[in-house]
């Protein structure tokens, strides 16, 4: 009997050792980053982590999703497939990753790799920065219906598959989104004046809807998108809501604006302005008004330039006596221009501020009151 015991666990162990795999090898595979993008596109990424140390190379395997109800989401497209587990792969081992809708009311989309009997390619143990793994795909879909949808992993069909084994691996699956699709834009606008932008933007109906972040990016700079404010939304509504938002004091160049709608569940969709927005050179000299005015400490003084010049900002008590000289002939490109000044060090009254260049001068008063 104890042979019989010795013969059967050599024969386990052979067994292991020959497939490379055990009955431990088990995955971790997450859906995340749900986009709705201008009320029309709807996307999510799907990751995969091997969780075992011994090497899992994919085999043939499907990521399935259950999606409630169904005609809410149609036309699916992989906008990002992993190069690892597609046509061209480094090792040649797979055919194109497809996706496409299952069942008459369209309740099923599938995701597939497929494995065409060549080497393989490792899943990676390594978590990356957001700890899911590597991104198997972007899937982004065609939105049919505004109304609330629930999209989760059907782990009955899902099927996450070794080249060498033909049952699954120990596969865990995470994540779920539940939001309604979506906030309806009907106009999204700009105005420029001087270096001013006002954006204005019109919802035909809202749903659950927290607000807006206005976002902004300059077209010559590759830092990418920024915050620049927040307007709030108004919950739930059929009727038309009219908005806007200023966007004071830019720069010379060129910019794209866009509008991240949040849901009060913390969804989320992106709507793009669809022109670029130019602010052009100053067409002449100009000293603005300082504001706030009165102010105490701090204010803002704002001027122009129409060409390139050697420029020196100053200020100075009713007296002439210089108290602080802001710029100091610095040489500067035609553009827009901001800068702040503290009073704090100044006893309250008024103040004369001057600015020089080469071909222009002119001076303002401002009052300081503690």
């Amino acid at each position: 009997m104890r042979s019989l015991y010795k013969i059967i666990i050599t024969f386990i162990i052979l067994l292991v050792f020959k497939t490379g795999y055990s009955v431990n090898d088990s995955t971790t595979n997450t859906i995340n980053n749900f986009v709705i993008d201008g009320g029309v596109k709807f996307s999510f990424d799907i990751s995969t982590l091997r969780n075992t140390a011994p090497i899992v190379r994919m085999g043939s395997s499907s990521y399935f999703f259950n999606i409630q109800p169904g005609l809410t989401l149609t036309n699916p497209v992989l906008t990002y497939v992993n190069p690892k587990y597609t046509a061209g792969s480094p090792t040649n081992s797979y055919d194109s990753m497809k996706a496409r809708m299952f069942g008459s009311s369209q309740t099923i989309l599938g995701v597939q790799i497929f494995y065409n009997g060549n080497g393989g390619d490792i899943i990676s143990n390594d978590p990356g920065f957001n700890g899911l793994g590597e991104k198997i795909a972007t899937v982004t879909m065609d939105i049919l219906l505004p109304i609330q949808i629930t999209l989760s992993f059907n782990q009955v069909e899902s099927n996450i598959i070794g080249t060498d084994l033909t049952n699954t691996l120990n596969n865990n699956y995470f994540g779920i989104y539940t939001g309604t699709l979506p906030v309806e834009l009907s106009s999204f606008s700009s105005v420029v004046k001087r270096n001013d932008v006002s954006l204005n933007w019109v919802t035909a109906s809202e749903v659950n809807n927290s607000g807006f972040e206005i976002e902004r990016k300059l077209l010559s700079d590759k830092t990418g998108w920024s915050k620049i404010g927040f307007v709030g939304g108004n919950g739930n509504t059929e009727d038309a809501v009219y908005y806007d938002f200023e966007d004071k004091g830019l720069t010379s160049g060129q910019y794209s604006y866009r509008l991240k709608q949040i849901d009060f569940n913390g969804n989320y969709e992106y709507f793009t302005l669809e022109n670029n927005v130019v602010v052009g050179i100053p067409v002449k000299f100009e000293l603005s008004q300082n504001y706030p005015n009165p102010f105490n400490p701090s204010t803002k003084i704002n001027f122009s330039l129409p060409n390139d010049t050697r420029v020196t900002l100053n200020v100075y008590d009713v007296s002439g006596k210089l108290v602080s000289a802001i710029i100091r002939n610095e040489l500067k490109a035609a553009d827009y221009y901001s800068v702040s000044f503290n009073g704090s060090n100044l006893s309250s009254g008024t103040y004369l501020y001057t600015i020089q260049t080469d071909r222009f001068t002119e001076t303002k008063k401002m009052v300081l009151i503690k």
